[in-house]
């Protein structure tokens, strides 16, 4: 695959690929499903977890020069890349802000590893923890974690000034060729005592992840419901694909479910989720029209309003297979998240007003032939993204 910038949800994938997404999605899930399997032979997919660390942080040798560096994302900016060499640069890139000042931590730290080319990972905490009833706690960006102090890695987390997770490596000739490739072997990295390295990798240690006889037989057959829904849906999926833009039907449609998550209730059927999404749509292009200022825009912004909502109603049946599809990929999804979190070496929780509340972790990535999707809890974790307030910007 090329840079890790950004990933996408497995589920919405039919929006970004169409049937082929539909296939895709498909894929994964049943490749997921063999790997948690007892004797199925191995599986055509791995696993890693996906830590709520901020900001992402690239680091290594630049391929050309092998001078270390560090970044954020924007280091693969395709005009004027932002990568940090010294403590000049980043106050050239990031002149007063709070990431400029963690990059100028991570350049003093980092460079101390023994990295072997480039590797991206999300930075968990940038100073010293202090011990509170025998455990260490750091929240980086929305899920607080806690790790009892006397185990391993809470005698490695004491002893450090930073703490990372690597999960992404990168090779190539030069920064502009650097292609990744998900998984990160750290432990050579565990020498530097200022820098906890946190492994991403998922093992299912013992089985404990292994689906049941009744677990296994209750996903194939929501499985087989999202392949028999997306079929019938697929021309659906397909044809929106010629859009772009924000007012690309696929666009709103992801817009529409991040508003849905917001408000923590998803529809509890296809047919609510359809009629809800048209009036989503309805209610943008009306809010686009009123912020026009002349009669022409507004009559072009209007007849773009009456294709959108005619070709919506046309095809409802349609419509309603590919959501029915699309539920269908969050259930098995979610099936197979409340295996993958019986794995756990953590603890992870959420800020509320009554204090902390246990929670999963951020979720997971599924990586097969080179592609990689996220399984995530939406309403648990997505949610609380969208609402709970963020510590490492301050």
């Amino acid at each position: 695959m090329a840079k890790n910038t950004h990933l996408e949800h497995l589920e919405d994938d039919i929006f970004n690929q169409g049937s082929a997404g539909a296939t895709n999605a498909i894929n994964f899930l049943k490749a997921l499903r063999d790997m948690l399997t007892e004797g199925s032979g191995g599986s055509k997919v791995k696993i890693t977890t996906k830590w709520d660390g901020a900001p992402a942080v690239i680091c290594g040798r630049n391929p050309e020069t092998k001078q270390f560096f560090v970044g954020t994302k924007s280091v693969f900016n395709k005009t004027d890349p932002k990568i940090v060499y010294s403590d000049a640069d980043a106050d050239r890139f990031y002149a007063g802000s709070t990431v400029g000042s963690i990059l100028k931590l991570c350049l003093k730290y980092l460079k101390d590893l023994p990295i072997d080319g480039v590797l991206q990972g999300d930075l968990l905490y940038s100073k010293p923890l202090s011990k509170s009833s025998g455990e260490y706690k750091f929240k980086p960006n929305t899920i607080t974690y806690v790790l009892n102090a006397d185990s391993p890695m809470g005698k490695k987390v004491g002893a450090s000034k930073m703490g990372i997770v690597f999960h992404t490596t990168y090779s190539g000739n030069s920064m502009d060729s650097l292609s990744a490739g998900f998984g990160v072997d750290v432990s050579k990295l565990q020498g530097v005592r200022d820098v906890a390295v946190f492994s991403s990798t998922f093992e299912n240690i013992n089985g404990a992840a292994n689906l049941s006889p009744a677990e296994k037989s209750r996903l194939n057959a929501v499985i087989l419901s999202a392949e028999k829904s997306l079929a019938s849906g697929g021309r659906f999926l397909d044809t929106i694909q010629g859009g772009k833009g924000p007012f690309s039907l696929p666009a709103l449609f992801k817009v529409y479910f991040n508003q849905i998550v917001r408000g923590g209730v998803i529809p509890t059927s296809s047919s609510q989720m359809a009629n809800g999404f048209k009036k989503f749509v309805s209610d943008k292009y009306t809010q686009e029209i009123d912020k026009k200022k002349t009669l022409k825009s507004k009559l072009d912004w209007t007849n773009r309003k009456a294709e959108s909502m005619k070709y919506l109603n046309t095809n409802s049946n349609m419509m309603n297979s590919a959501l029915d599809g699309f539920k269908n990929l969050m259930d098995a999804k979610t099936l197979i998240i409340n295996k993958l979190i019986q794995i756990k070496s953590i603890g992870t929780f959420l800020e509320t007003e009554n204090g902390l509340r246990a929670t999963n972790p951020e979720g997971f990535v599924a990586i097969r032939d080179g592609a990689a999707l996220k399984l995530v809890d939406r309403l648990e974790f997505s949610r609380a993204n969208f609402t709970v307030a963020k510590d490492w910007g301050k």
